[in-house]
């Protein structure tokens, strides 16, 4: 009986430790790809930002600055 307990110990301290380290890989993997999408879409953001004021007659750039619409031009 003693042999049985021990065998049924290791083996839940065995499967512990596998969870735990497929968790940890999941978690890893998560936060990289998370970091890699958010770098993308600030990247998209400036530069939408910059080629929208580009693209604008100067009177129409004159208030596009005075009135900070450029804040709000990242969301189209």
């Amino acid at each position: 009986m003693r042999l049985d307990m021990d065998s049924m110990l290791y083996v839940l301290i065995y499967m512990t430790l596998l969870v735990s380290v497929i968790g940890s890989i999941f978690y890893f993997c998560k936060d990289l790809l998370n970091h890699k999408i958010k770098y993308v879409l600030i990247k998209n953001i400036f530069v939408n930002r910059t080629t929208y004021s580009e693209e604008r007659l100067p009177k129409q750039y004159i208030v596009f600055q005075k009135y900070d619409i450029w804040r709000y031009c990242s969301l189209f």
